[in-house]
């Protein structure tokens, strides 16, 4: 028989045991969760990088012997030239422009003429009231802004993005709201210079457009512009020289045998294997235009809406056929991935098209379907397109008069900058992977 004291320190002694083993247990299985705990996005994603084993070959279009990513300094270890993002240089304030220019954008009248309700009319007034849901950083910048200029390029640099696809119109043209800006480009290119960056043209819907016109201005751009080594090029093939890259805004306004005049080899005006022959993307928004690309003698197409569902083409579940319908076709396919859309402030009748951002995971699911489509080329919209509420721009809390802007919180203003780094990363980790 076991005497009293020696059972109770035996019972003391296992009950010891027992809750250090329990408290062991919980200690390794904490730190395992903490090891693989990811959110399912981001499980996705990570999936996404293990099903890249049996990868498509990209159409002869793209460079193959393209680094997918450059090494840069500043302590940014990606910079994808894949990835470009749409950039709006029309704003304007009074200490640079004598005037606002955008800031005060007008309510625009509602396309619907069945809805009766009454919204708001007449222009903005800055800087308290500006036409947009969100309200920046910089607070009403102007364009032409050299420091502003910078801070935006160094802003796009920590994002991981290397090209920026800056709106143009003609040198005496430009939108309603704004003034000109086609001046401005210089200073663009030189800017882009300073933080490694490229530029490409989104050439925007300008009065009286039409692909004879159209050709023209690309011999402008690229006499005036094409020799500046921050304009973005690629190469058709290995023996091909590097080429000028165009976004086309609202292609399909003009018919694609209209198109092929100017864009086809044996086309009348034809620019192919001249010194003004370029890299022409242009926009899909209903099924149709994806064969207007086609006829039209385009090299690629972009979507550029950054609202699911909307069109066609922005509708994320049509994007893995618009890929393989780009790839039997040997064209280019840059969909477009946005954080989100509100447009109220401008067009206020139009909330069914409000695509909230949910903290970011709106957007992480726009670069996870993008992402498994395997593109050669991202685009993203937008870094400023304030008025649509697509902008990656840093944007801060603000009231005014009641009205409450929106802002990126519990994020920092610069939520959105580094979240588009983290997939940047990963797209260039999958087209790295591609090449080698």
């Amino acid at each position: 028989m076991i005497p009293k004291r020696n059972c109770y320190l035996l019972c003391k002694n296992v009950m010891i045991a027992v809750f250090f083993c329990a408290f062991l247990f919980m200690f390794i299985r904490l730190y395992f969760s903490q090891s693989s705990g990811k959110s399912a996005n981001d499980q996705h994603l990570q999936q996404i990088l293990l099903e890249r084993k049996n990868v498509t070959v990209l159409p002869d279009i793209w460079p193959k012997d393209k680094v997918a990513y450059r090494d840069t300094t500043n302590n940014i270890s990606v910079l994808s030239d894949n990835v470009h993002i749409f950039y709006y240089p029309w704003f304007g304030n009074p200490e640079d422009d004598s005037v606002y220019l955008h800031w005060n954008h007008e309510y625009l009248p509602n396309w619907d003429e069945k809805d009766k309700n009454v919204y708001p009319t007449g222009k903005h007034v800055p800087p308290g009231d500006i036409g947009a849901n969100f309200y920046p950083l910089l607070g009403c910048y102007s364009s032409k802004n050299p420091v502003t200029v910078g801070q935006h390029m160094k802003w796009i640099r920590q994002a991981g993005i290397g090209v920026l696809v800056i709106s143009w119109y003609p040198p005496d043209l430009s939108d309603k709201e704004g003034k000109p800006f086609d001046q401005l480009f210089p200073m663009f290119l030189e800017t882009a210079s300073v933080y490694n960056l490229k530029i490409s043209f989104h050439i925007e819907p300008y009065e009286g457009r039409n692909p004879e016109n159209l050709r023209k201005n690309i011999k402008y751009i690229i006499e005036k512009y094409g020799n500046h080594t921050s304009v973005y090029k690629l190469q058709k093939s290995p023996s091909k020289k590097p080429l000028p890259v165009f976004y086309i805004y609202d292609s399909y306004l003009n018919s694609p045998n209209s198109w092929s005049s100017v864009l086809s080899v044996s086309g009348k005006q034809s620019i192919r294997n001249t010194d003004i022959d370029g890299i022409f993307l242009g926009l899909v928004v209903e099924f149709r235009h994806k064969q207007d690309i086609v006829s039209g003698g385009f090299d690629g197409f972009y979507t550029y809406f950054a609202a699911n569902g909307f069109s066609y083409g922005s509708s994320w579940k049509n994007w893995k056929s618009l890929s393989s319908f780009a790839r039997k076709n040997g064209l280019l396919f840059a969909p477009s991935v946005g954080p989100g859309y509100i447009d109220t402030r401008v067009r206020p009748w139009n909330v069914k098209t409000t695509r909230e951002r949910k903290n970011g995971k709106y957007y992480k699911i726009a670069w996870a379907t993008a992402l498994q489509t395997n593109p050669p080329l991202i685009s993203i919209t937008s870094f400023n397109e304030w008025h649509e509420g697509t902008q990656i721009e840093p944007a801060i809390s603000k009231s005014n008069k009641g009205y409450v802007y929106n802002d990126y919180l519990p994020g920092e203003p610069d939520f959105y900058l580094n979240l588009t780094r983290h997939f940047v990363s990963q797209y260039s980790e999958i087209l790295f992977k591609m090449k080698t």
